[in-house]
């Protein structure tokens, strides 16, 4: 019963100093809204970055392997040329494995009468469209037929098409100059639009692989492949099967690193942590320190409200207060007005993600994180920086108050 009339008294108090409550919990406030909208961001950057991969065909039964020691997208070698016809043939008849598909890429210009620009050609197989989901607006996709025919077929992306056809004309059946060669346009891809570090996918034309070997790069070797496990249970079974078929085609001794990288939508995803790790450091940092501040005001007006509050805390001794029913009383107004301001911090960050999502300046997604946040460092800063001051009304005698 004593904690119960020890809580009662302290909200009493609180009623009667609410100038006081309000600063307190302004400090906390600001430090829990940051927080909360920090927390927002990155989980709404997360999800962004899993859409995005999911939208290039990254599910999670795919990896991608590349040509050239390195790690993820950045390779030690220049040009490499190590990625072979037969390490492909040798990993699509793994039983784990349901699509590989080889990449040759070449950044060329192509050109369309008096218009030109530069792009990435991609010389893939039809299955390319199965393994990346990457629906066609107009046209179609180029077959087996065209595989076998090595026929002269692109597929074009919007931003070729864009500035190959700025007048709107439409681009199928035209013949396109790519390098010395004149490819038919037979499919348009849909528009992904720029990634968030300026990356432009729709930067590409895509033909057959037999055709780029045969008419155009004259090269052998792969950029890469892309492989589609049968599941995502078999991955790391197929990437270590895959490693060790590479390693013997390859030659490379027992003590010999790989010449060759994988690239995961795991690996993506540590990868785009790591980039946003420094601007999340300080801005937990900021949080942090707007936490400490709002603690600091919160002992020092309490410091000061107990020489204000002298008399009250001497009636309550006369009449059988113990020490820690004071020390209990002043924990308490510490705590609630902490986390009122923990309550209003996070409402103020959820309603600034809010704004953030509808104008669309940042990726954002509220989740029940920053709620269980709020109460944890709310509480804690309550209790830390309201001990001091509840020990010094505690420590107060009752003649000292009364006199």
């Amino acid at each position: 019963m004593r904690i119960f009339r020890n809580l009662i008294q302290a909200l009493k108090g609180l009623g009667r100093n609410k100038a006081n409550v309000f600063l307190m919990t302004l400090g906390v406030a600001v430090g829990i809204a940051s927080l909360t909208v920090i927390v927002a961001i990155g989980e709404g950057t997360r999800a962004k970055v899993l859409d995005r991969i999911a939208g290039f065909g990254f599910g999670p039964e795919s990896f991608s392997l590349y040509a050239g020691s390195g790690r993820l997208f950045f390779r030690k070698a220049q040009m490499p040329t190590n990625l072979s016809f037969q390490d492909l043939e040798d990993i699509a008849s793994l039983p784990t494995v349901r699509h590989a598909m080889p990449r040759q890429r070449k950044r060329l210009i192509a050109v369309y009468r008096k218009n030109s620009t530069s792009t990435r050609i991609y010389g893939v197989t039809p299955v390319w469209q199965t393994i990346r989901a990457w629906p066609i607006t107009d046209g179609k996709f180029f077959d087996a037929r065209d595989m076998d025919r090595k026929n002269k077929a692109a597929v074009l992306g919007a931003t070729p098409i864009k500035n190959l056809f700025p007048d709107g004309e439409d681009p199928l059946g035209k013949s396109v100059r790519i390098g010395n060669v004149f490819f038919k346009v037979v499919g348009v891809l849909e528009k992904k639009g720029l990634t968030e570090s300026g990356y432009d996918p729709d930067n590409r034309v895509l033909i057959p692989i037999s055709t780029s070997v045969a008419r155009l790069t004259h090269e052998a070797h792969l950029h890469s492949i892309k492989v589609q496990a049968m599941s995502p249970e078999v991955v790391e079974e197929t990437m270590e099967a895959t490693r060790r078929i590479l390693r013997r085609n390859h030659n490379l001794s027992s003590i010999a690193a790989d010449d060759f990288r994988f690239v995961t939508p795991t690996g993506i995803m540590e990868w785009v942590t790591e980039q946003k790790q420094a601007m999340n450091r300080m801005l937990i940092l900021i949080s942090t320190v707007s936490l400490l501040v709002g603690g600091i005001v919160i002992m020092n007006i309490m410091l000061v409200s107990i020489r204000e509050r002298i008399h009250e805390i001497g009636v309550r001794r006369c009449f059988g207060a113990r020490r820690l029913d004071i020390t209990q009383q002043f924990l308490f107004e510490s705590v609630f007005v902490s986390m009122l301001g923990g309550i209003v911090g996070t409402v103020l960050g959820v309603v600034v993600s809010l704004i953030l999502k509808r104008t669309d300046m940042i990726p954002v997604q509220i989740t029940w994180e920053p709620f269980v946040l709020a109460g944890i460092f709310s509480g804690a800063v309550g209790l830390v920086f309201g001990i001091q001051p509840a020990r010094k009304a505690a420590n107060w005698s009752p003649e000292e108050t009364i006199r």
